[in-house]
């Protein structure tokens, strides 16, 4: 049985210190849905392992969207590391096991905020999308 909870995203776009709304290119990428979450992994070794996923769609259409987008975690205003997410047609993945990568510990999961952003392969940025992260009993 596999189980995903999923973490509600709320559009970040940029602000500059006017307090503005950055502007994102109408031909940049849109996160549709994304979601981060951490499992207790028992089978050998005990870890946890995180796991994020989104979903984009590109006004160019989907074979456009590069292979590579981001994912940051904060904890307030501190920056706890980035990952690399590999993106297939809108569909962007990553993960990583607790210790490594991104400093984040899945005991204290609702401390996060981690943000998404992917690009075209012309360049252009999505907004950057930014959901809590759940803990789960199953990956």
């Amino acid at each position: 049985m596999i189980l995903l909870l999923l973490g509600c995203p709320t559009a970040s776009p940029d602000t500059g210190d006017t307090g503005t709304v950055a502007e994102v290119d109408p031909d940049a990428p849109v996160i549709q849905s994304a979601s981060v979450s951490c499992y207790l992994h028992e089978t050998g070794d005990r870890y946890y392992q995180w796991s994020a996923l989104a979903s984009a769609t590109d006004p160019q259409g989907q074979s456009t969207i590069a292979t590579f987008g981001t994912l940051a975690a904060t904890a307030g205003e501190v920056d706890l590391g980035e990952v690399a997410l590999a993106c297939n047609d809108g569909d962007c993945l990553g993960s990583w096991r607790e210790g490594q990568d991104i400093s984040v510990e899945c005991v204290n999961v609702a401390t996060y905020a981690f943000t998404f952003v992917v690009e075209d392969i012309d360049g252009h940025a999505s907004a950057p999308v930014t959901v809590s992260a759940t803990q789960t009993t199953e990956p």
